[in-house]
């Protein structure tokens, strides 16, 4: 719960496109909201908009100065995406590893800053967004899918460690490009962010009864 009391949304790898969506779905509820991506935006949001680069050295010290701030959120979205396509030959140890810091080191940076803040102010929700390549290596996407295959393998990980101690874990795997995105005026964009958004809702209103793990998103045309 943020320090104004109110349940508290974060979204880490905020941009167009789902971030904004995710915003403005808790902003409806009321919920306070905290939008974190590599530089800070000027464009006003409902909430607060500040910076933050998972792949940085000081990014352990910049979470527990935000969680100090802010308080333990309530829901956490961990949306971070680092997208690199190339034939493997012409794939760089740059490229591998920006992925690899962005999608997996970063996950568990934030998830280790702020799991056990969460189950201490009495549980709550953590979300992974994950991608097609979480479950299927394509060929020219020996980074991308690694790391997305390595946020799958800690989501697991993560769920089996905080569940018991009240913290939902999901992994969500978003099959096709998100409309309004920064691919999505690059590809056909199939995926609508807004029913996103609500899938992520409900999400955070399971009962502890029957907790979804993993989920799989696609647009009713997208094939598979």
């Amino acid at each position: 719960m943020s320090m104004s009391g109110h349940e508290q949304l974060w979204v880490v790898g905020y941009g167009p496109g789902l971030g904004a969506a995710l915003v403005q779905r808790f902003a409806h509820a009321g919920w306070d909201m905290l939008a974190l991506s590599r530089r800070a935006s000027a464009t006003p949001i409902p909430g607060t908009h500040a910076a933050l680069d998972v792949a940085a050295r000081d990014a352990a010290q910049r979470l527990a100065a935000l969680l100090a701030e802010h308080g333990a959120p309530r829901v956490l979205v961990y949306d971070v995406g680092v997208f690199r396509r190339a034939p493997f030959t012409g794939t760089g140890e740059d490229d591998f590893r920006a992925c690899w810091e962005g999608m997996a080191l970063g996950a568990f940076r934030v998830a280790q800053a702020l799991l056990p803040a969460m189950a201490g102010a009495g549980g709550g929700t953590a979300i992974f967004s994950g991608a097609t390549a979480s479950r299927r290596g394509g060929a020219e996407f020996a980074a991308f899918a690694s790391a997305k295959f390595a946020l799958r393998g800690l989501a697991q990980s993560l769920a089996r460690t905080w569940q018991p101690r009240g913290v939902h874990v999901a992994h969500a795997i978003l099959d096709g490009v998100i409309a309004g995105s920064a691919r999505g005026g690059q590809h056909a964009a199939r995926l609508d962010p807004d029913a996103i958004a609500s899938c992520y809702w409900q999400l955070a209103q399971q009962p502890p009864g029957a907790w979804t793990h993993e989920l799989d998103l696609r647009g009713a045309d997208e094939p598979f």
